[in-house]
């Protein structure tokens, strides 16, 4: 086999053996990270906002921004299969409210994979029992979809969650 012929088929070979590797998710999930006009514009938004009400946030690599409020319990984390029981409160960056929970809820039982990808990623920096706000971008909430006459499209959504248990 020449050289040429070789590295190929080393190349070939390592791309498969990396693109087939499954993860498992109840170690730090890779997401997404969305670089496009939108996110970039809604991200202007989203500095400015924090700046008008005095916000110091932390950006996830994923693109959202989240401030641990209270940490729960630490030997108590969601993997992406866990059905999450919470509180939340969700608005926009007008801070007008669109949705809450008016108490706990579990989604019918929904687990936190079938969740926007923003509540994915910042439900698992905390432990039952934890509280952490969030700034969600819409590639990471419901995107160009509006949800009802409840979310309008493209919507950066605020959220106040407590992780109240999780099964």
């Amino acid at each position: 086999m020449n050289l040429s012929l070789r590295a190929t088929f080393y190349l070939l070979f390592s791309l498969f053996v990396i693109t087939s590797c499954s993860k498992s998710d109840d170690t730090a999930a890779d997401y997404p990270v969305i670089g496009n006009r939108i996110m970039q514009e809604q991200d202007s938004a989203i500095r400015k906002y924090m700046a008008d009400n005095n916000l110091e946030l932390i950006q996830d690599f994923s693109g959202i921004y989240y401030k641990i409020e209270k940490p729960g319990d630490p030997g108590a984390f969601m993997t992406l299969n866990s059905i999450p029981t919470i509180t939340y409160t969700r608005r926009n960056l007008k801070d007008s409210i669109l949705d809450a929970s008016f108490g706990s809820t579990d989604f019918d039982g929904r687990p936190l994979k079938d969740h926007i990808m923003g509540w994915q990623v910042g439900l698992r920096k905390i432990g039952k029992g934890g509280k952490i706000f969030l700034i969600i971008p819409s590639p990471l909430g419901f995107g160009n979809v509006a949800v009802g006459n409840i979310i309008p499209a493209n919507s950066v959504l605020v959220c106040d969650m407590e992780l109240v248990d999780f099964k």
